[in-house]
Parts: C-alpha cells; sequence; structure tokens
C-alpha cells in the first residue's frame, strides 16, 4: 500500500503538460544535439489522432535528418535550411513547399507531389525523385548530381545552373516552359547488353 501511495504521489508532481504542435517542432529545431525521433514519433502519433496535417508548419533549420515523413500532408511547409539527409518523404503532398539550401542528400522523394516546391540552392546529391511531379518547381543552383530523376514530371520547372552531373533523366516529363541548364552534363544508365 505504501509502494502504490508513494507511486500516486510521485505522478502527481510530474503532471502531463501538453505540448501543442508548433512547440514540439520548435523543439524540433532547437534540439540539434540530440536526436529528434522521439519528437518526431510525438508528432506522428498526434497526427494519427487528427486529419494527419502538416500544411504550412515552419520546419525551417530543423535537424530531421533519417526523418520518416511518409504519406504526410506537408503542403507549403517550409524546410528552409533543413538537415534532411537521408529522410523519407515518399508519396507526401509537398506542393509549393520551401527548401532553399536545405540539405536532402540520399533523401527520398520518390513519387511525391511537388508541384511548384522551390529548391534554390538544395543539395539532392543522390536524392530518389524518381516518378516525383515537379511540374512547376524551382531548382535553380540546386545540386543534383547522381539523383534519380527517372519518370519525373518537370514540366515548366525552372533547372538553371543545376549540377546534373551523373543525374538519371530517363523518361523524365518536360515541356516547351522547362528551363534546363546549357549543356548539362547528364549520364544515364546503359540498356542491358550495350
Amino acid at each position: 500500500m505504501r509502494l502504490l501511495y508513494r507511486l500516486w504521489q510521485a505522478l502527481q508532481t510530474r503532471r502531463y503538460r501538453f505540448i501543442p504542435t508548433e512547440g514540439l517542432i520548435a523543439q524540433i529545431a532547437q534540439n540539434r544535439a540530440q536526436q529528434p525521433a522521439p519528437l518526431l514519433s510525438a508528432l506522428r502519433e498526434r497526427l494519427a489522432y487528427q486529419d494527419g496535417c502538416l500544411e504550412a508548419v515552419n520546419w525551417s533549420a530543423a535537424q530531421l535528418n533519417h526523418a520518416l515523413l511518409s504519406s504526410c500532408r506537408l503542403a507549403n511547409a517550409n524546410f528552409a535550411h533543413s538537415q534532411l539527409q537521408g529522410a523519407y518523404f515518399a508519396y507526401s503532398d509537398l506542393r509549393q513547399a520551401r527548401f532553399e539550401g536545405a540539405d536532402l542528400r540520399a533523401a527520398h522523394l520518390r513519387l511525391a507531389k511537388l508541384h511548384g516546391a522551390d529548391f534554390t540552392a538544395a543539395n539532392l546529391q543522390d536524392a530518389n525523385l524518381a516518378r516525383a511531379d515537379l511540374s512547376g518547381a524551382r531548382l535553380v543552383d540546386a545540386n543534383l548530381s547522381k539523383a534519380n530523376l527517372w519518370g519525373a514530371n518537370l514540366c515548366g520547372a525552372d533547372l538553371s545552373r543545376a549540377n546534373l552531373c551523373g543525374c538519371n533523366l530517363q523518361s523524365i516529363i518536360i515541356d516547351a516552359a522547362t528551363i534546363l541548364p546549357p549543356n548539362p552534363t547528364r549520364t544515364q544508365p546503359k540498356p542491358p547488353g550495350d
């Protein structure tokens, strides 16, 4: 009985304090020394009980390396100057999202909706953007070296001064409004048997 009473007292002194979603995201941005996994797990759990939407949230300068944010609604989100190495955004809705100066090396954006997203000066080296919708996206000065853009929709995208060295551009979809860098260096896998 005495043990139960002590446990009850301990619980009373540590009352649960609700942290708003914006507060959790702010903690992720400030918590550079620690891994954001517990905070991201708390966000995902909260979203499971809400509508699953994180639209127009400010994630700028957050440390989100290897974060799992697949199939999320993140339209108009701000990831400018964030660390997103190896982050997994496959199938997510990232329309009009901002990634200026973000580090997205080896990030997975396969089949993501990136219409109108801004990747100005972002590092997308080794990123997987296969079949992503990048129509109207801004990729000016972006590093896309060794990125996989197989089957990506680049209609109306601006890739001025982008580094496409070693980039897989097979089956990309472009139109007259697509702006490619002059004489881009492109290497594509050879077909089997060559």
